[in-house]
C-alpha cells in the first residue's frame, strides 16, 4: 500500500501515517453506510473505519486466546501438573527450537 502524507483524521494521532484502500461495496450496502454514518453524525469513512477498527480489534482477541470449557481446563491443568515424558518428535522440536528467535 502507498503511503499518503500525514493528515489529521477521526480520532487518529497527527503523526499516525494513512493508507488508502479502496472498498467496492454493492449499492444497498453503500446506502446503509451512508445512512448509518448519518446517524451517527461521521463521514462514512469515518464510519467505515470505525467498525472495521472494532472488528478487526475483537477478531483478534478472540483469535488470539484459548477458550476452553471446564472439562478442557481440567485436562489442561492435569497435563501442566503432570507433563508426559518427551518423546523422540518432542526432543526434536526441541532441538529445532532453540534456533528460533521470536521477535515481537
Amino acid at each position: 500500500m502507498r503511503k499518503l502524507p500525514t493528515k489529521p483524521s477521526h480520532g487518529r494521532p497527527k503523526e499516525e501515517p494513512t493508507v488508502r484502500i479502496s472498498p467496492r461495496f454493492p449499492a444497498s450496502t453503500a446506502g446503509l453506510l451512508e445512512r448509518a454514518s448519518a446517524l451517527r453524525g461521521l463521514t462514512v469513512t469515518g464510519f467505515v473505519l470505525e467498525a472495521a477498527r472494532t472488528a478487526a480489534e475483537r477478531v483478534i482477541a478472540e483469535e488470539s486466546r484459548w477458550q476452553l470449557d471446564e472439562e478442557e481446563t481440567r485436562e489442561m491443568m492435569r497435563l501442566l501438573s503432570n507433563p508426559p515424558k518427551p518423546n523422540s518428535a518432542a526432543r526434536k522440536a526441541e532441538a529445532l527450537a532453540a534456533d528460533v528467535t521470536i521477535r515481537s
